[in-house]
This record gives C-alpha cells, sequence and structure tokens, in this order.
C-alpha cells in the first residue's frame, strides 16, 4: 500500500509533456501525489491555497515568461510574502518566469533546440550534488540571461559563470550547456549560430526556488535527470523542515477541484458537441431510440456464434468478392498486403447487412445521427457525459460480449471513421470549416469474416441472435469456392491533378519556423491536400486494388460508409487497446487492458533515384533516419503520446518498448516507436467478470495508477485517506475509448505543444478542412477492445463532391490526397517540399496508372 506523505502543486501550462513530469515526480519521490491546476486558474487567495502544499512545480508550455496569457498565475510564485513561500522546482517555461522576475532576461534562440540531447555542465552542488554527468533532452527557442560573461566564453573551466552577476545578484547559476562539451554539434550546423554557453539551471540564493531549463521527464534524458529531481525533492523537504514549521493544512487534506475549463487535458475526456442543434436541422427526423435500434440500457450479452476454417490461399480480396461487396457499402480493414505478427496479423472484413444501423456526428451538433435504411434519428447527447465519445462507450458498453473467441480480435461492434475536424473538437478548438460531411461515422457490424494471416485461418462470426445459419451459409461458400489468381484491372481515370505550387508550400514552412522560433510550439506538422479529378467510377474497388498492389501497407482499408470512399494504404497504427483480462483478488476485481500507440515520424524514400534505379538498403536508410533531425521528430511525438497515455492511464503504467526502429514499407522507409500503457479498473464487487481468471498477468510495463487532479476556480475540496488513493480518485470506469478520446488528434499529425500547435496549423493552413485525412479509421469490439490507424497515404471522395466538364456535363470525380510533414527549426525548405511531394506521388499515382 502506498501510503501518501507529501502533496506537490503542478501547474500545468498547457503543455504536451506536463503528464510526463507528474509521473516523474509520483513513481521517483516516495509518498508524493500531485495535485494539478492550470496555468490560468483564478484562485482566490492564492498564497492561502499554497500553503496546504509541501512544494510546487511550474511545469513547460508555450509562449514567453512576458506575455501574461502564457504564464498566467506563475508570476504570484515569485512575490510570496515570507510566511507563504514555499519549495518551487520551474521547467522550461517556469524556470524562464523565475529568471525574469529576478533580474534576468529572456531572448530568442538563434537557433532553436527542440528534442535534441545535450551534455550539460553544473558546478556538483544543490540539485546537481554528486549527480555526474548528465545528458538531458531539451526543447527551446528562447534563452535566459542572467551572466555577461556567457557570452563571451566557451569554456566549462571559467568559474566566473557560475557566481551570480551584477543586477541578477538573488540567483545562482547551476548548469550550463557549454559548446565545448557537446563535439556533436558540429552535425548540426544551425547551432553554430548559438552562444557559445546557455544557461540551464538556477537557484535563488535565500529561498526555496529552483528553475531548470531542460526535461527531466523525456524518455531520451538520462537517469542523471530522475537522480536531479530526487534531490530537488530532498532539498524542498530539508527547507520545510527548519522553516515551515506550522503545517498549513486548514482542514483539508486532498484537494479536488473540477475544472469547468472544456480544454483541460488532466480529466480523461474533453468534452465535445455541447452547443444546441439549429431547429432547421431537425426537421424531417423522427423515429425512438427502441424503433432504429440503439440500446437506451445495457442489454444482456449475445454469445458470437463463429465458424474456424483454412484459409486455403484465400486473399482478402477475393473473399470480399465472393461476399459480393465490392459494389455498395462496404468496411474492410486490410492487413493482408503487409501481414506481420506485431501490426499485421488480422484483416476484418464486415459483411453488411441491406440496412444497417450507421451513427454520424457532425462537428458543433450535439446530437448523433442514427440512420437505418431511410429512417433517421436524432439522439442529443446533453444526456451523454463526455459529447460523442461517451455516446459511443455507452453503446459498446450496451453490446458487450464475453462469449467469442479470444484469438479473435473483432468480434462485431462498429466499423468507421473519426476526422480531423472532429478530433479537433475534443481540444475544444472551433474550426470556421464545415464541410456538410460527418465528421465521424460508425456502422455497427454484426456479421463479419476475419482473416487470421498469421494462423492461416478465416473465421466466419455473428452477434445477431440465432444467426447459424448465415454463418453456416458463409463459411460453406468460403470452403468450398474456385478461386484463380487475383487480377488488378486498369482504368482509364483521365486525371487531373492539383497541388499547391512550391513557393507557396515555402511560404507556409518558414510561418511554421517562425511560430517555433517564438516559443509557440516545437513542431508542426504541416498538410498540403492535393485534389485529383478522374472520370466519374461508379464502383472503386478496382482502384483500391490497384493501391494496395502497389503500397503494401500493414493498416490499409477500403471504407463505403454514407456517401464516403476511401482508399488507404496506411503504415501507421494509431492507437489498440485489448480487451480487458479480469483477475480476482478477494473481493477485488481489477481489471487490466492494454493500450499501444505506433508513431511514425522520420522518413526517406526506397528510391531516391527514381523507380528504375535500386532501391537503398535498410542500413542505409537507418544511417540516413538517424541523424539529430530525424530523432527530434519522432522523440516529440513519442513524449506527447507518453503524456496523453499517462493522462488516462495514470503514473508509472507507461512504458517505450520499441524506441525509433526504422521499418521497410512499399516505397519507403519509416522510423517507428511503441509506446504502451497499462489500463487498470478495480472494482469491489464481482459481476459477470470479462475473462476471469485468478492468477495475475503480466503487464507491459509498471503499475502505480494515478488519475491526475483537475483543478478549477470553484475550488471544491475533498478530503480522501491518506492511504492510496487509487479507488478514491478513480474516475468512472474507463476503457481504450477514454484514452482514445484523451489522445486526438493522433500526434504525429499535429506537432508539440499539441493543442497551440493545432491551433497555429489552422491558420497557416488557410482554415482549410482536413477531413477524414489526419484522422483515424477502425474499428470498436463488443468484446472491450479496439483498433485505429491513422488516415495518410490515403485517398478519400465524397459522392456528392462531384464535377461537371464539358457540354455534356460529364460527371467527374474529385478526390483528395492529403501528404506533409513534421516542421521543425532545423527543416529545409526543399527538403520538406521534397518529402511531402514523395508521399503524395506514393498515393497520386494510382490515379496516373503508374
Amino acid at each position: 500500500m502506498h501510503r501518501i506523505t507529501s502533496r506537490i502543486l503542478f501547474i500545468d501550462a498547457y503543455d504536451s509533456f506536463s503528464n510526463n513530469i507528474i509521473s516523474l515526480l509520483e513513481t521517483r519521490l516516495e509518498g508524493v501525489q500531485v495535485t494539478t491546476i492550470k496555468v490560468d486558474e483564478e484562485i482566490p487567495d492564492f498564497p492561502a491555497f499554497l500553503d496546504s502544499f509541501d512544494a510546487v512545480v511550474v511545469g513547460p508550455g508555450p509562449g514567453h515568461p512576458a506575455n501574461r496569457k502564457d504564464v498566467g498565475l506563475i508570476p504570484q510564485l515569485w512575490q510570496l510574502e515570507d510566511e507563504h513561500v514555499l519549495p518551487i522546482l520551474g521547467i522550461c517555461l517556469g524556470f524562464q518566469s523565475l529568471v525574469t522576475a529576478f533580474g534576468g532576461s529572456v531572448v530568442r534562440l538563434p537557433a532553436p533546440r527542440h528534442g535534441i540531447v545535450r551534455n550539460v555542465t553544473h558546478n556538483d552542488t544543490s540539485i546537481f550534488k554528486g549527480i555526474g554527468s548528465i545528458a538531458p533532452v531539451q526543447y527551446h527557442s528562447l534563452q535566459a540571461q542572467i551572466h555577461p560573461a556567457a557570452y563571451t566564453h566557451g569554456s566549462s573551466n571559467a568559474s566566473d559563470h557560475f557566481s551570480p552577476s551584477k543586477g541578477v545578484e538573488e540567483l545562482e547559476p547551476l548548469a550550463w550547456d557549454f559548446r565545448a562539451d557537446n563535439h556533436n554539434s558540429t552535425q548540426i550546423p544551425q547551432y553554430r549560430a548559438n552562444p557559445e554557453a546557455i544557461l540551464m539551471a538556477v537557484k535563488h540564493r535565500t529561498k526555496p526556488l529552483h528553475g531548470v531549463q531542460f526535461h527531466p521527464e523525456s524518455i531520451c534524458s538520462d537517469a542523471s535527470c530522475r537522480q536531479m529531481v530526487a534531490n530537488w525533492w530532498s532539498e524542498a523537504q530539508q527547507w520545510n523542515q527548519q522553516h515551515r514549521t506550522r503545517r498549513f493544512r486548514h482542514g483539508f487534506d486532498n484537494k479536488t477541484v473540477e475544472s469547468s475549463d472544456p480544454t483541460d487535458t488532466s480529466v480523461n475526456f474533453r468534452a465535445i458537441g455541447r452547443i444546441d442543434l439549429q431547429d432547421d436541422a431537425r426537421e424531417g427526423f423522427s423515429g425512438t431510440m427502441n424503433e432504429i435500434g440503439v440500446p437506451a440500457s445495457t442489454t444482456k450479452a449475445r454469445p458470437v456464434v463463429s465458424r474456424v476454417l483454412p484459409l486455403n490461399a484465400l486473399t482478402v480480396p477475393q473473399i470480399c468478392e465472393l461476399l459480393e461487396m465490392e459494389d455498395g457499402d462496404a468496411v474492410v480493414l486490410d492487413s493482408e498486403p503487409h501481414k506481420r505478427a506485431d501490426v499485421g496479423s488480422h484483416s476484418v472484413i464486415g459483411a453488411l447487412e441491406p440496412k444497417p444501423l450507421r451513427l454520424d456526428y457532425h462537428v458543433g451538433c450535439a446530437v448523433i445521427k442514427a440512420h437505418r435504411g431511410d429512417r433517421i434519428e436524432l439522439i442529443d447527447l446533453a444526456s451523454h457525459h463526455d459529447g460523442a465519445f461517451g455516446f459511443f462507450k455507452a453503446f459498446m458498453n450496451a453490446h458487450r460480449t464475453t462469449q467469442g473467441d479470444a484469438r479473435v480480435p473483432f468480434w462485431g461492434g462498429l466499423i468507421g471513421y473519426i476526422g480531423y475536424e472532429a478530433c479537433l473538437e475534443t481540444l475544444s478548438i472551433k474550426t470556421s470549416c464545415r464541410t456538410g460531411h460527418p465528421d465521424m461515422s460508425f456502422v455497427f457490424v454484426e456479421r463479419s469474416v476475419v482473416i487470421d494471416h498469421g494462423n492461416q485461418q478465416l473465421h466466419v462470426q455473428s452477434i445477431k441472435p440465432d444467426d447459424d445459419d448465415w454463418v453456416s451459409m458463409i463459411a460453406s461458400k468460403l470452403s468450398t469456392c474456385v478461386h484463380g489468381p487475383q487480377q488488378v484491372t486498369s482504368i482509364a481515370l483521365d486525371p487531373t491533378i492539383t497541388n499547391l505550387n512550391v513557393s507557396t508550400y515555402k511560404t507556409k514552412i518558414r510561418k511554421c519556423q517562425e511560430y517555433i522560433r517564438s516559443g509557440d510550439s516545437y513542431e508542426l506538422c504541416l498538410t498540403n491536400p492535393a485534389h485529383i479529378t478522374t472520370h466519374h467510377v461508379p464502383n472503386p474497388w478496382p482502384l483500391y486494388l490497384n493501391l494496395r498492389s502497389l503500397n503494401a501497407a500493414p493498416f490499409s482499408a477500403y471504407i463505403r460508409l454514407g456517401g464516403l470512399t476511401l482508399l488507404s494504404s496506411s503504415p501507421e497504427r494509431f492507437m489498440r487497446w485489448t480487451r480487458p483480462v479480469a483477475t480476482l483478488d478477494g473481493n477485488t476485481r481489477e481489471e487490466r487492458s492494454t493500450v499501444q500507440f505506433r508513431p511514425i515520424k522520420g522518413t526517406v524514400k526506397r528510391y531516391p533515384d527514381g523507380p528504375d534505379r535500386p532501391a537503398i538498403s535498410l542500413e542505409q536508410a537507418t544511417a540516413l533516419l538517424s541523424t539529430p533531425k530525424e530523432r527530434a521528430e519522432n522523440l516529440m511525438i513519442v513524449d506527447l503520446i507518453r503524456h496523453d497515455l499517462h493522462g488516462v492511464v495514470g503514473s508509472g503504467n507507461v512504458c517505450v518498448p520499441k524506441l525509433m526502429v526504422v521499418e521497410e514499407y512499399a516505397t519507403l522507409f519509416q522510423l517507428v516507436t511503441v509506446v504502451e500503457g497499462t489500463l487498470t479498473n478495480r472494482h469491489a464487487s464481482i459481476s459477470n467478470p470479462p475473462s476471469l481468471t485468478t492468477s495475475s498477468q503480466s503487464s507491459p510495463c509498471s503499475s502505480r495508477p494515478h488519475t491526475p487532479v483537475s483543478s478549477a476556480s470553484s475550488l471544491e475540496y475533498l478530503e480522501t485517506s491518506e492511504e492510496d488513493p487509487q479507488c478514491c480518485r478513480a474516475a468512472a470506469h474507463k476503457t481504450g475509448i477514454d484514452v482514445l478520446a484523451a489522445s486526438l488528434p493522433p500526434g504525429s499529425m499535429t506537432g508539440a505543444p499539441k493543442r497551440r500547435s493545432c491551433a497555429l496549423l489552422h491558420e497557416i493552413e488557410g482554415r482549410q478542412a482536413r477531413g477524414i485525412y489526419s484522422g483515424i479509421v477502425g474499428y470498436m469490439d463488443v468484446g472491450g477492445g479496439g483498433d485505429f490507424s491513422v488516415v495518410i497515404r490515403s485517398a478519400f471522395r465524397w459522392d456528392s463532391d462531384t464535377v461537371d466538364k464539358g457540354a455534356m456535363h460529364h460527371k467527374r470525380d474529385r478526390w483528395t490526397v492529403g501528404a506533409g510533414g513534421a516542421i521543425t527549426s532545423l527543416s529545409t525548405e526543399d527538403g520538406e517540399w521534397e518529402e511531402m511531394v514523395a508521399k503524395l506521388a506514393s498515393t497520386t499515382r494510382v490515379f496516373r496508372g503508374d
């Protein structure tokens, strides 16, 4: 049992690494519980509020310490009267604010550093005592200045670097980044423009105030960084014992304050879709929830009826055609072109009935449109906590079953997509683009065929009541069919491709880099839509077959749903979560689910000299993707995903089993990382536990659950036990859908910090809708699992977006293909343009007939 003996207040400046710092504090510091408030909270009598905490950590964030909107209440910390002073550690923005409060200045760094590991030299005192060498990750566009000598001397032996300077006598330098101690900096020519020495840490000479410029919580910061945090905590405790002889508890021990801020990322869900639907949008809709098939309450779990067959060399396209689903609506999640045990082990084919239940959501409308045939019902989300995601969570719980083959990841459930604009809404970013198309759409799949590529088996399944006859009929059809080799059909499309010109794209790259230099972002994932008009193709199935043959990918997909056609050859898993497995300990049931993210950042062409020239080798690609720039792009997204995941699964429950590994695809090599977390729910009573076992289950990560305590101006203090607060602090039962909602949009398509970066990108990209591109596609399983990929290397069209051409008004289809890249301070305009064009060409060639 983990006993809480100390409490630290964390001030979150809307950064995308905050939860990683909280995890570091709670797992590294014995007996510590962290309470989180937002930087812009309005807290009456803030000094009295602080009296109940043992220390404060001020986190990083975008912006400048001189901008009140960026730092909020942070400056109040440095002005506390003596009776309220307490130990404070500032990180990055918090460090910069500390320096400016006591006479220093903060200016732009000539060459910003983001996701870069550097050696830092310290004086072996205070929080650096006894830790030896230290190599932290740096994320900063700004530098704090207190010492004139720092900009004229570069030697780490210059003793005057560690003495207070005139005008800033209250601050003592503790650590510096000396160019002379970072010989590998010659790999990055831009860094030669930076000063010979950059301040990395300070302490106040009489008050318990410390600050560090670097990020000790990063996955690539070394162990000395964690020891430095432990040293700070040791000093903080000693200071409290000597100076805070009276504990200021005021009768409340554990502060749990509910935030009214919808952008609060320390809660499990960020509410979406809470505005009233306009009256005219309701016209023409009728029906009741039970009539259309959406359950109003939990129903009895239905068993999965299934038959297992040998695959017998059948392919995914052949099975689809045998099911006669190449025409009309279809949902196919196809891993066959690039099947691998770790990513492409199963393919899922939904066998849709003539009038399946389809659930649509439009950004800005607080309703779900439930379609079944010609009937449509509006479901008011006001009654569903957490908006659309709360509805889908309740829907899946109502259809929950535990009676299927555990080897099969999908038994039935919802298959569909979440578009990028719906993802933005989870961050409370309002967009001006309204396409008229659903921003989320899922179809309820009751019949399916799942292919186990590893074991060469087919699973024919149904969750419909009394559906044995259909299962037997399809099993017989698949087992007796005669099939030949798959034919790829050539289609005359007469394509016209419209793309941004190089000048416009490079202008956007420069805008991104200006925001990075100003400290507003670490990385911006700029995207560009190309539009292709072609002859009208009533049946786009052959186009998909051509794409999958050109771009073998583990997360290919063919979706025909509600007027949308999506042809995807995505190499990137966004998120997968396993079905919960329950264990029994006395009268407590514990359910655990493993959540996995698989971000891709870092790309090189397989055929840099053209398709007729030899491909580069894996070894050559690895060397090209080992540069500081490529690794920094990946690292920033990895740290962002760790933050998103920590926010739901808690401290100590996130790990990185695979960090920056090069993988080979049809046209590109990609730098891939795997981030995993353990989602745990505990229940005091036992009622139909799923997959119940009595032995402990292995977890990919350590298990010290933590749910960050949210904050608000209401300041409603709730008392809890001094013992382990797991049960007391736990939110409502959490599932993978909670993690999904807290992690959107995909970090590999946004940059970091996520919220500020998404807002900036919306402006830079001309307020154009990305649509389904940059969103996700996948499934939520009735057994409690799910799997989604990022919509990249994909083309999509809407049936309503056709254009007329010529006097005969021949109908032409309008397809959209998105591509882009992560812009950092180290990006070059030519390099980013070439990367975007290469990604674009990998998909547009399906229209050119390459």
